[in-house]
């Protein structure tokens, strides 16, 4: 089934910056020379359309754009996708073979796509489909343009964060020394689900003691014990945006050298939030960080990158660390800003906020206290 010959309409008006979005894959199609993108990838599908389910693609040709899901997803559409420019919407469960037989590439002669996000096999598969027409690798060419959210969309990270925030000071008075890792992200999981939290953008992370120095692990059914740091990493989603926060806490009073080392990873993360600015090169965030850990001997137990972009995705580029020096954070993004030390067989502590990037510094969305709890 398809609507082909009539253009969707649903009343439903797309954030303003879906326009400049549309702009901007236009203008980028002249510049690597493509007649239409094939976009695959559902995060940048909902970006531009809103459309929530599990399978969808979305070709964006100089006049039109086509919309195709499959039979699952055909009742409902006029409530959830916004009304696009010149857009139609076809049902189908082969998005390829359905476009060849019906016409939908008339006249494109080469077709860009997502090559960073599909796969190999799958494009030379889908390139034998619709010969003669040129499947051209265009790789992360559609993110820049998601990076800067609009402000409905920084609103729905900030009720997330706001949720995470919520669950945080729940869980300070849930956990207890005999619970195990597990226990706790099972109580961890039903709170963020009581905030309103629609699921979880990530697996959490609940590590005890010394496996707090495991950079990313499983929780186990090891217990907690009194003396020992805690430290949860997890996030909330609200209408699809996610947030992401770290935080660690003590059970019972730290030693001397916890509060120490907290007090350094703290004083990183505010280094590089201080340092935040639109159009700042990610690897300055990055640097302006491991200045702080490094001055205090801990540079070499910083083991991954600072930060990352958050939206529809929980990792989303720009990717914050040192070994990029093309990652550009643009105003109106929202980062993960998360140093960490991890002491092997000792402890390990990452902090880990949000913060959204204006033409007057961060602003934090995460607000969770950060100071060493002790509970």
């Amino acid at each position: 089934m398809s609507t082909k010959n009539t253009p969707f309409i649903s009343g439903k008006m797309p954030p303003k910056l879906n326009e400049k979005r549309l702009i901007q894959i236009r203008f980028m199609m002249e510049e690597v020379k493509v007649d239409g993108m094939a976009i695959t990838y559902l995060p940048n599908i909902r970006y531009l359309t809103n459309f929530s389910g599990s399978s969808a693609f979305m070709f964006i040709f100089a006049d039109s754009i086509h919309f195709v899901t499959d039979d699952r997803y055909e009742y409902g559409l006029e409530d959830e996708l916004y009304e696009l420019p010149n857009m139609y919407i076809h049902i189908a469960r082969d998005p390829w073979t359905y476009g060849v037989k019906s016409k939908l590439f008339k006249g494109i002669q080469t077709l860009g796509f997502e090559s960073d996000r599909l796969g190999y096999t799958e494009a030379v598969d889908i390139r034998n489909v619709i010969r003669p027409i040129k499947f051209k690798p265009t790789p992360c060419e559609i993110e820049p343009f998601t990076r800067p959210k609009d402000p409905m969309e920084l609103d729905f990270i900030k009720q997330s964060c706001a949720m995470s925030e919520k669950v945080y000071e729940k869980m300070l008075t849930i956990i207890k020394p005999g619970m195990t890792e597990r226990e706790i992200q099972i109580e961890l999981l039903h709170q963020c689900r009581l905030a309103g939290s629609e699921g979880e953008p990530f697996e959490p992370m609940v590590l005890s003691g010394a496996r707090t120095a495991l950079v990313h692990a499983n929780p186990s059914d090891k217990q907690v014990k009194k003396g020992e740091l805690l430290l949860m990493d997890f996030g909330c989603r609200v209408n699809g945006f996610c947030s992401d926060i770290t935080r660690v806490v003590s059970l019972g009073k730290p030693t001397k050298d916890q509060k120490a080392i907290y007090k350094i990873v703290y004083d990183a993360k505010q280094a590089a939030i201080a340092n935040i600015r639109p159009g700042v090169n990610g690897q300055v965030l990055d640097k302006s960080a491991r200045a702080v850990l490094d001055a205090a001997g801990y540079g070499e137990y910083f083991k991954h990158s600072l930060g990352h972009g958050i939206g529809i995705a929980n990792h989303e580029r720009p990717t914050i660390n040192s070994r990029q020096d093309d990652q550009i954070v643009p105003e109106d993004a929202v980062i993960s800003i998360e140093p960490g030390v991890y002491l092997k067989d000792k402890y390990g502590i990452r902090l880990e906020d949000n913060v959204h990037v204006t033409r007057n510094g961060a602003i934090h969305f995460t607000n969770a206290p950060d100071d060493l709890i002790s509970i």
